[in-house]
């Protein structure tokens, strides 16, 4: 089986996040079970930025920072390279969220080309994805017992 995880989920892997518990028992489960993880190498730049956020208000220290990245690149998460299909791609999925960035959208353009589901913490983006059908993108702050379970190994991405 193959994931696509967003970087706040990876991210809760190293930092202590309001929803590191839930995630990283969630990427316990994964790792676990042999489970593939895959990113957009998009992933490597947003956890970069957001520790840099972390550092300036001083909830982390630089030398803390570069232990987190580490452990993040030792999670063994596959990045996947940006491609003009993949951007198109995203570019696609950004105008049916409605959205003006397009950042997101490349994590579902990498999970529709590889027909996997895509775990985020970001419940907006989770209830904008889902209004629209993509029941293949999942909530990872939540709980088994605060949802159905876990989505469907092989989701159905359609013909888009």
């Amino acid at each position: 089986m193959s994931l696509v995880v967003d970087s706040n989920v990876l991210l809760a892997q190293a930092v202590d996040l309001e929803y590191s518990v839930v995630a990283r028992r969630r990427f316990r489960v994964w790792l676990e079970s042999g489970t593939l993880l895959f990113a957009p190498a998009l992933w490597q730049y947003e956890v970069t930025s957001a520790l840099r956020r972390l550092i300036s208000r001083r909830e982390l220290t630089s030398k803390q920072a570069d232990a987190v990245l580490d452990t993040l690149y030792a999670l063994g998460v596959e990045s996947v390279a940006p491609t003009p299909e993949l951007q198109r791609s995203a570019l696609r999925w950004a105008e049916r969220l409605g959205r003006s960035k397009a950042y997101d959208s490349a994590y579902l353009a990498v999970g529709e080309r590889l027909g996997a589901t895509f775990w985020t913490a970001d419940r907006h983006l989770v209830r904008n994805a889902q209004s629209l059908g993509l029941d293949w993108v999942q909530d990872a702050t939540t709980t088994d017992s605060e949802t159905s379970g876990d989505a469907d190994p092989e989701p159905d991405h359609g013909d888009d």
